[in-house]
């Protein structure tokens, strides 16, 4: 095993042999503590092969919608059709890239798109919303008559994740349980070599029996490692980011039939700014199974900043558009309309919206920073 630390190698195989056998710093109340680090970590998608959750049909192409928003700023056509033509032949010229860039319009003004995405218009009919009827997440609010979703895998009623209704009918976030959408997994695939790893800290009493457990995210000191096949290396080491803003990240619940479940009023972690720059989840709930290999594969969900989600995806901009087919305005607009949660006093627009992801980890030996530092001694 390759360490990126200063870790004393003797020392080391001692704390990872303590880990192994679940006393690496247990809670007093816990008798078996698991250690993992996040592997994948993308959006919840379930398309349908026919498409039928999506009854208007998928979204119209790149092209055909900056067309759309185009007309209705009144660009004239013949400049449409000449960087329509140029953006399908490769890599526009410059006039081309600020034509798509500028196509908002404010007092008949341009205006940067990614940066103000109001004031490219609306176009009504340009998005078409996903409406399952089944979906990846949870009943956020409490309430079954709201959400609209069936849980994919529960079958409960009342699951909300909004963020999956505006989204998914682009065709790239359409994706399965088994094959994630091209969007998510191209972005997670980059993200993951870039920000420091995600860690998930599992502990009961016994993992073999029923009973209470506690869930704990944690930002990493280290990046992740892959293995020979491109994948994140199982059992390497990370050290426990001791930044108190990654320390409350506390999921309580059960452990009933192999499946964990569990919620916490709040998660926090910092990510990369290319795709995930700032989890802020609200209301957060996970669940998810530990395989007889050891690895952890599941669901969490809750409510987010429907503007920060934006922003993650504009802060590209061009690139986005142009590599992946997103239409930044539209996405824009489907995800504001669709928001559910926490609605600003003042104008009672909701300000966060219901959402779910996927993620996989791997077995991994967590070390705080005592253990590092008394490793060093």
């Amino acid at each position: 095993m390759v360490l990126r630390t200063s870790i004393k190698p003797a020392t080391f195989v001692w704390l990872a042999a303590a880990a192994a056998f679940g006393i690496a710093a247990p809670s007093p109340a816990s008798a078996e503590t698991r250690d993992f680090v996040v592997s994948w970590w993308m959006q919840a998608a379930n398309s349908y092969k026919d498409d039928s959750d999506c009854p208007g049909g998928i979204n119209p192409s790149l092209e055909e919608l900056v067309r759309r928003q185009m007309e209705a700023v009144d660009i004239p056509k013949a400049d449409i059709d000449r960087g329509i033509e140029l953006l399908n032949g490769g890599a526009p010229p410059p006039d081309v890239v600020d034509m798509m860039m500028y196509r908002g319009r404010l007092n008949g003004k341009p205006m940067h798109a990614y940066t103000f995405p109001s004031t490219v218009p609306d176009v009504p009919g340009l998005t078409n919303f996903n409406v399952g009827p089944e979906a990846y997440g949870f009943d956020l609010d409490g309430n079954a008559q709201t959400g609209g979703f069936v849980e994919a895998d529960t079958k409960q009623k009342g699951i909300d994740n909004a963020f999956w209704r505006a989204t998914g009918c682009f065709i790239s976030h359409r994706g399965t349980r088994e094959h994630g959408a091209t969007h998510g997994t191209l972005h997670w695939d980059l993200q993951r070599d870039k920000q420091p790893a995600w860690v998930v800290r599992v502990e009961a009493d016994d993992f073999t029996k029923d009973g209470d457990v506690k869930v704990t995210l944690y930002r990493a000191m280290e990046r992740i490692w892959r293995d020979a096949n491109g994948d994140v290396r199982r059992y390497s080491t990370f050290r426990i980011d001791p930044d108190k803003r990654w320390q409350d990240n506390v999921l309580k619940g059960k452990l009933k039939d192999g499946v964990v479940t569990a919620s916490g009023p709040q998660l926090h972690l910092l990510g990369d700014a290319y795709v995930l720059t700032d989890l802020d989840m609200s209301k957060a709930q996970i669940r998810f199974k530990i395989d007889d290999k050891g690895d952890l594969e599941g669901v969490l969900g809750g409510y987010i900043p429907w503007m920060t989600v934006f922003y993650e995806y504009a802060s590209s901009g061009f690139t986005t558009e142009f590599m992946t087919g997103v239409n930044l305005p539209a996405i824009y607009w489907a995800i504001r309309k669709s928001a559910d949660g926490y609605p600003d006093p003042k104008t009672k627009e909701n300000t966060a919206i219901s959402t779910a992801y996927r993620i996989a980890a791997v077995p991994a030996f967590l070390l705080t920073k005592d253990q590092f530092e008394a490793s060093n001694k």
